[in-house]
């Protein structure tokens, strides 16, 4: 069944009216009619079983016949700190991390970020991330859209990360060997020592860009508390990683038909 992210607006309590996009896409892509059911959320958890009784491309009416809780939303909020990679990269990030079913999306500019005069860019595109982020969550049946953060710094960043902290950094294997004392962990090893607190408090993961963290950064990094982990013995891209590491945090968490 087809499902639309609307304004709470627009849903009553046994009615809903709603205009713009979305009636453009029912009447003249979808070609529905009076009668046909849709799905309307109104992103707070909640889903709206709506049969239409009018359709054109400029609004449509219907009737609320059931009011549910989304049952699509993850247990576990992930939030993906993301170096900002080139366009295309960051929509495969956002598309395919809202399938899986991360909480947030916080891209951040890094100093290896390819991108120039990144908030120029990034305020351009975020429009289309957001529509990104929208559809994806209604095709995967979420109910509540992930967030989509401002551009960060990378100081930024790290002082907003909250729960359980883990940074993917390909030099970890290096690390271990060094014996300097920093904190440091295998993925696995971090996520399923820490799931009890990361149910309760979330989790947060970094990824860096597709030319990887500057050395400055991960000295920032490991002074903030952050845990550096590696992630096998191969050498993931920045638009892998990120949705690598969350498929891993929801198959563990048992959010994978666990």
């Amino acid at each position: 069944m087809h499902r639309f992210f609307v304004e709470p607006e627009c849903i009553w309590e046994s009615s809903a009216v709603v205009v713009g996009p979305v009636a453009r896409q029912v009447a003249r892509v979808l070609r529905m009619r009076p009668g046909d059911p849709v799905i309307l959320l109104d992103n707070t958890g909640w889903e709206y079983m709506v049969r239409l009784e009018s359709v054109s491309s400029t609004r449509l009416d219907g009737v609320v016949i059931e009011k549910r809780r989304g049952t699509g939303d993850p247990s576990v909020l992930i939030t993906l700190y993301q170096g900002v990679l080139k366009s295309d990269k960051l929509e495969t990030v956002l598309q395919k991390g809202t399938e899986i079913g991360i909480a947030a999306f916080a891209p951040v500019f890094c100093q290896r970020s390819v991108i120039r005069a990144p908030r120029t860019w990034t305020d351009r595109r975020y429009p289309r991330w957001r529509k990104i982020v929208m559809e994806a969550a209604e095709q995967s049946e979420r109910s509540l859209a992930p967030h989509l953060g401002p551009l960060m710094t990378w100081e930024q960043a790290l002082a907003s990360s909250q729960g359980v902290r883990l940074m993917a950094w390909e030099g970890d294997s290096e690390t271990r060997r060094s014996g300097d004392g920093s904190a440091r962990s295998g993925f696995r090893e971090a996520i399923v020592g820490n799931m009890d607190r990361i149910r309760e408090e979330g989790l947060s993961l970094f990824v860096g860009p597709e030319g990887g963290y500057d050395p400055q950064e991960v000295e920032q990094a490991r002074d903030a508390g952050i845990t550096m982990v590696g992630l096998g013995r191969r050498i993931l891209r920045g638009e892998t990683a990120g949705l690598a590491m969350a498929s891993a945090v929801m198959y563990e968490a048992g959010e994978m038909g666990g």
